[in-house]
């Protein structure tokens, strides 16, 4: 049973269809056809015979059918046995099923550096100690 409010927020490229567009998604992304250009959403699922052209990033990302270009899921990236990703993958952390391939460049997702305090003072007795001032210096 399908109600209206299941659909807000989603979208879905049925098997067959070809759509060439930027989409911004803020529910579930579901792609059989095929898809040429941006897509933003919080989760996606690539069918068996979905195909993506272009950049796409994605909180969760079901790869079972083919990514092209860049795919970036900045929590869950998994590959299905059918998946393929042609390009740049990103991920938060990843799954790869026996039989799923990847081609090109793969890396977990990078994060800001934490902003750093420096010590306002210069006086070498208020500095915080080095990591080799922080060793024991009694042998073991």
């Amino acid at each position: 049973m399908n109600k209206e409010g299941d659909q807000k927020g989603n979208v879905l490229i049925g098997e067959g269809v070809t759509a060439s567009s930027s989409f911004n998604v803020p529910g579930k992304a579901m792609i059989n056809g095929s898809l040429d250009g941006e897509l933003f959403a919080d989760e996606l699922t690539v069918g068996p015979h979905g195909k993506l052209l272009g950049k796409v990033r994605v909180r969760r990302a079901d790869v079972h059918g083919e990514s092209h270009e860049s795919i970036t899921a900045s929590e869950h990236l998994i590959i299905r046995s059918t998946g393929q990703i042609h390009g740049v993958a990103a991920y938060g952390q990843i799954e790869i099923e026996r039989g799923g391939v990847i081609t090109g460049n793969i890396a977990p997702v990078t994060r800001p550096p934490l902003p750093v305090s420096m010590p306002a003072a210069t006086d070498s007795s208020k500095r915080a100690p080095t990591p080799s001032e922080q060793l024991p210096t009694t042998p073991v």
